[in-house]
């Protein structure tokens, strides 16, 4: 293997990614500039695009700057969603490492895999929010446009999901575990820092509310971990949101369900979400236990011996049967 490839050289969990030969102390700084370089780029164009909309006469989802609109939602999911562009931008230009790498550790998304974690998961969170419903009934009706905003739900919310998780629990986690050569080390760090910045970001500084949304950047990072990968991070995300969107949106509760400035939490809370993620963890860990899924990076030289040893294995066994001798007449000389 070429010494001055950007990838590691040896076996690496998932936050170690960056940890290559090319490795300096000042790339992830350098990666942190350009996140927010091309992170305000788009997102100035998208909303830009949506005041334009607007200003055309493109009327019927409300305005930008509404609140909960659907056109306002729209655009700030679509700002969300591009942090998956962005993640890979700034892995690529400042580490050299391709950005299918953000996604997991053989370099692409395993879709089996994220498919598995979404159809475990989903029962858990689906009776927790029945039995809350029924327990806590919402004290508004559905939103006047409930049909638009149920449809973005269902087909954008995924994407909004998938996007934080790029940029919290793919781009930062990588970028922090890559200062520290020991793993466990690298990955208290990169959780603490990745569930503090991401709890900030939703805008509550109520300690019940910081620790709940922490609950899911924990959880995130543990099964990220644990196998090789953003998937099952991925699935926990986009199972939340969704769930609670279609059920606010068509049930009640739709503009209580954000977290601002002004929201706070309760220790129950706190303690009943704390419940339902340890479950869910704990199905996705099974789960990968169960189909094996590769939880660290193989450099080329270590997948070319594993696939050697796995033709020898399967080759064909040479025959140890013993055969008699052929016996050969003497050999007299002529002259």
């Amino acid at each position: 293997m070429p010494t001055d490839t950007p990838l590691p050289q040896t076996s690496v969990p998932y936050h170690q990614l960056l940890r290559g030969p090319r490795r300096r102390w000042w790339k992830p700084l350098l990666s942190l500039l350009l996140v927010v370089g091309i992170g305000g780029v788009l997102g100035m164009l998208i909303y830009g695009a949506g005041a334009l909309a607007h200003y055309l006469g493109f009327t019927a989802l409300g305005r930008v700057d509404e609140d909960l609109s659907p056109l306002s939602m729209l655009t700030l999911d679509l700002v969300l969603a591009s942090s998956i562009v962005v993640a890979g931008l700034a892995t690529w230009i400042v580490h050299r490492i391709r950005p299918r790498y953000v996604s997991s550790v053989i370099g692409g998304v395993r879709w089996r895999w994220l498919l598995r974690c979404l159809l475990v998961i989903t029962p858990v969170w689906a009776l927790y929010l029945l039995v809350g419903t029924l327990v806590d009934p919402p004290a508004s009706g559905r939103p006047d446009q409930w049909v638009p905003l149920l449809l973005m739900a269902i087909l954008i919310t995924p994407f909004q999901a998938a996007g934080e998780e790029y940029l919290f629990r793919g781009w930062l986690v990588q970028n922090v575990g890559a200062f520290f050569g020991r793993p466990i080390v690298g990955l208290i760090s990169s959780t603490v820092v990745s569930a503090a910045l991401f709890s900030l970001a939703h805008g509550s500084f109520d300690p019940w509310i910081i620790g709940s949304i922490s609950t899911l950047a924990v959880a995130a990072c543990l099964t990220n971990w644990r196998t090789g990968g953003l998937e099952a991070g991925i699935a926990l995300h986009v199972v939340n949101n969704v769930t609670i969107g279609v059920l606010t949106i068509t049930v009640g509760g739709y503009a209580e369900s954000f977290v601002s400035t002004e929201s706070t939490g309760s220790p129950v809370e706190f303690v009943i979400g704390l419940l339902v993620h340890a479950v869910a963890v704990a199905l996705i860990l099974w789960q990968a236990r169960r189909t094996g899924v590769q939880r660290l990076f193989r450099p080329v030289t270590s997948q070319l011996v594993m696939s050697l040893r796995r033709k020898c294995q399967t080759a064909i066994p040479v025959s140890t049967t013993a055969y008699p001798m052929a016996h050969s007449a003497p050999v007299t000389m002529s002259e």
